[in-house]
């Protein structure tokens, strides 16, 4: 974590900082961008990804590619919730305010360490999905011997373990020292890599050589291993599956079949239609990533501020997880149809719960006097039974037919309860 310290000055209390030294935004373009474009492709994205996960989580559609899809549906939902304090940070009614001006000041690079770790992620998620429908269609063989080991929860945890481990230097990259002004009231936040040569008030750096070298070249490997190396291979293979589905468009033509069984047809227009879907997404993700891709790279020969294509790399990133969701509508009939199929059943389950209830209720309260009139009724007959019984027959047998039908009478009673539990059953 990033440390924070209070550094002591005179009069600190009495000095009130301008509206530029309280802004936390670089420039008023960054504001407008990441302040308001962001926060409604965040909004969208989390609502069609959540939309996604509905259907690809269906008992009937957990496939090994739908599994995938789902977990890189996560990955970007945990991307864009925590990508919001960094826009929300943009607003004056955020940026005035003194509880989240501590939040985000303490944890503000714990945030953007969770941010790359979820990017991460979902990249090497992109290059998994791309691989493995590259494997099926051209070697559907290989993925069944394969399939015990390779599994989607082995994988996606390889994965998710992996690239917490490259972008973990985040969390430690940063010490900061807080600070109160104007009274108490303005919360202030200085923060300076561990690395760096000078710190505050110009004393030496605290830190051990071992952590200074780990925060100078962390961020390069994790340029390498979580920026370049996915994005090319994603690239590579894309272009590969597309080549792949423009070979096999043939086979699906209206002119010609499929040569053999009618199930190994169904099956193959199947696999078909999914490494569309699958090729619509990656492409999508190369697009919005590649910039973002290019820029840390650039960012490492060129010492500068690029704050405008920051921004509008981000953009990108964000448009890129938010368009899932469209993408999967545009490119699977059975996607939409699984929607809509989804939507009905949900409000049909709704309104029979509701009907249910009203009826459940009324029956219950009409059905009470019913089963005492009809156990008074058992219990009127039982003891005229008993009366003339016993005019008839006395002695020894008198009590036996007195036994009998008084157990009669408990049966009697009894009848109407069952009767009573059957319909409220039933109902």
């Amino acid at each position: 974590m990033s440390n924070n310290t209070t550094l002591p000055s005179k009069s600190a209390t009495d000095i009130c900082l301008t509206d530029r030294q309280m802004s936390l935004s670089v420039n008023s373009t960054e504001g407008v961008l990441i302040g308001t474009i962001i926060p409604i492709l965040v909004l969208f994205g989390i609502s069609g990804n959540i939309l996604n996960l509905t259907v690809l989580l269906a008992p009937n559609l957990r496939t090994r590619s739908n599994q995938l899809l789902a977990c890189l549906a996560v990955a970007d939902i945990v991307s864009l919730i925590v990508i919001l304090p960094h826009s929300m940070a943009h607003y004056e009614m955020f940026e005035t305010a003194l509880w989240f001006r501590k939040f985000y000041g303490k944890y503000k690079f714990q945030i953007i360490g969770m941010t790359n770790w979820s990017i991460a992620t979902a990249t090497w998620l992109v290059f998994v999905i791309c691989l493995e429908r590259l494997i099926i269609i051209k070697y559907p063989l290989s993925v069944r011997k394969q399939a015990k080991f390779f599994t989607p929860r082995n994988v996606v945890t390889i994965i998710v373990v992996t690239t917490f481990i490259l972008t973990s230097y985040n969390h430690v990259s940063h010490a900061c020292a807080e600070k109160l002004f104007c009274n108490g009231t303005q919360y202030h936040v200085a923060c300076i890599e561990i690395n760096s040569e000078r710190w505050f008030r110009n004393e030496p750096n605290p830190n051990s050589e071992l952590m200074k070298s780990l925060v100078r070249y962390a961020p390069q490997v994790n340029a390498i291993f979580v920026v370049l190396i996915p994005v090319v291979l994603v690239i590579i293979f894309n272009v590969m599956l597309i080549l792949t589905l423009r070979q096999r468009q043939k086979l699906f033509e209206p002119s010609k079949t499929i040569r053999g069984d009618s199930q190994y047809g169904s099956q193959a227009k199947t696999e078909h239609k999914v490494t569309i879907t699958v090729t619509a997404i990656v492409t999508c993700f190369t697009i919005t990533q590649s910039p973002s891709a290019f820029l840390i790279f650039l960012s490492f020969y060129i010492h500068a501020d690029f704050v405008i294509l920051s921004a509008i790399c981000t953009i990108l990133v964000v448009l890129g997880k938010a368009l899932n969701f469209v993408l999967f509508c545009l490119s699977s009939a059975s996607f939409r149809q699984r929607l809509l199929m989804q939507t009905k059943q949900g409000i049909l389950r709704k309104s029979t719960r509701t009907v249910s209830m009203v009826t459940s209720s009324t029956v219950v309260v009409d059905s009470l006097p019913d089963s005492r009139k009809r156990s008074r009724v058992a219990m009127e007959m039982a003891e005229r039974r008993t009366s003339a019984s016993s005019c008839l027959v006395g002695g020894n047998r008198a009590d036996r037919t007195h036994r009998a039908n008084s157990s009669q009478s408990m049966i009697g009673e009894r009848m109407p309860l069952k009767e009573f539990r059957r319909g409220t059953s039933f109902v």
